[in-house]
């Protein structure tokens, strides 16, 4: 028959065995999580590959177009101005011309 100092024997070893299988399992669990948040994460990324690829790029790629024919039909603001002023100059000579021109007539 089993003395009590067996019993406490056998429960000390019951308890360092639990001990023991409770630390393997959560080694497991803590493993099997970290091979799931790299899989999460590698499946996220890809994820957002494919997103940036179908829906982002290509909207970047239209407005760079835009972008671009904007630039290449803009007009040049300084070639207006001096188009202006050669157009003020061109006005004043015709009224000079003009005036001149109704001068030699009442002359006549």
């Amino acid at each position: 028959m089993l003395e009590e100092k067996d019993l406490q024997a056998i429960t000390q070893l019951m308890a360092q065995l639990l001990t023991q299988q409770k630390q393997e399992i959560m080694q497991d669990i803590e493993q099997k999580m970290a091979r799931q948040k790299q899989e999460i994460l590698a499946e996220s990324t890809h994820n957002m590959q494919v997103l940036i690829d179908a829906e982002i790029r290509p909207q970047f790629n239209l407005l760079a177009e835009q972008i671009q024919t904007m630039m290449e039909t803009r007009v040049d603001t300084a070639r207006v101005e001096r188009l202006e002023d050669e157009v003020s100059v061109h006005k004043m000579m015709i009224r000079q011309i003009n005036e001149d021109l109704q001068q030699l007539k009442k002359a006549q």
